[in-house]
């Protein structure tokens, strides 16, 4: 008697990587990585707060998150949807929450609270951060003229 056994097999791939530049420069992350939650892209949140010059603190009792930059302020509770820039209170898509013990928040609502620029090239999968008047990069163009 013959028997004949069908495998199926199952193909898991990971969700491309998000890069986030910050002026032109790569961002890097220790641990966690930038993720899309529900149609937003959370970050952890040193990476990004430190990256455009804010100073940060988080307060695990009250599991708070201040920032600074300028004249700028930013507060985050975790898991809750309303935050505060300079004491005005904001509703967020998307709370602040802990992914594999990192702290991650969303990244366009905390770059342009603190006045950055922020841009997302989907095609790259590539978030641009401007905290100043730097042109982004732009795909190289082939051309003879020497200008």
């Amino acid at each position: 008697m013959l028997s004949l056994v069908a495998f199926t097999a199952l193909v898991v791939t990971a969700p491309p990587k998000i890069v986030v530049l910050v002026d032109n420069k790569p961002v890097e992350f220790r641990n966690e990585q930038p993720q899309t939650v529900q149609g937003r892209v959370m970050v952890p949140l040193r990476g990004v707060f430190e990256a455009i010059g804010a100073m940060v603190q988080y307060d695990p009792a009250n599991r708070t998150i201040e920032a600074s930059r300028n004249n700028e302020s930013v507060g985050l509770r975790l898991g809750s949807k309303i935050a505060k820039k300079n004491g005005a209170e904001i509703m967020l898509d998307v709370p602040p929450r802990v992914l594999a013990g990192t702290t991650m928040v969303p990244l366009r609502f905390i770059a342009e609270a603190m006045g950055a620029k922020v841009g997302f090239d989907k095609a790259n999968n590539r978030v641009e951060i401007m905290t100043q008047d730097v042109p982004p990069v732009q795909p190289s163009d082939k051309t003879d003229d020497p200008r």
